[in-house]
């Protein structure tokens, strides 16, 4: 099964850089086009983006792409906030996997997803993932994906 969430992604993508350049263009209009050359409108749009880039970056938006086989578990995923721009990949022989969480935080906003592979060492937690930017749907057949890779490891077991 392979999901991924491409189209959302590339509308919050949009949503992210559109607002910023509505408020440089805004005050950049303002100050060249209006007899007003107060710099207050300068400093109010700049503490405007600052809050803006930090509220946006507190739900964890990303783009993921999630397969689940019979040999493989694989999740990429990127940050659509600004500035963040590595790509990042969990690979899981679907033997060696043995858990996973989804955990909701932020009254509901915010999900997350945290999956766990057997190791020689003990039991291995990878970095947690965002799937706030899923849809429920997905995120349902994700987590039944997930049951069922782990219930076929039971049964092998």
């Amino acid at each position: 099964m392979e999901l991924e969430n491409t189209k959302k992604a590339s509308k919050i993508r949009t949503v992210y850089m559109l607002i910023p350049l509505l408020a440089v263009a805004f005050v950049a209009s303002t100050y060249l086009f209006t007899d007003v050359k107060d710099l207050k409108y300068i400093l109010i749009t700049f503490i405007f983006l600052v809050v803006y880039f930090v509220l946006m970056a507190i739900p964890g938006l990303y783009f993921v792409s999630f397969y689940a086989g019979p040999d493989k578990i694989r999740i990429r995923y990127k940050s659509l906030a600004p500035f963040r721009t590595s790509n990042n990949s969990i690979l899981i022989k679907s033997e060696n996997f043995r858990k996973y969480e989804i955990k909701t935080s932020l009254l509901g906003l915010k999900k997350t997803l945290t999956l766990f592979q057997e190791t020689p060492g003990g039991l291995a937690r990878f970095p947690i993932v965002s799937l706030t930017a899923m849809r429920a749907e997905d995120r349902e057949k994700i987590s039944k994906a997930l049951d069922l890779i782990l219930a076929i490891n039971m049964a092998a077991k």
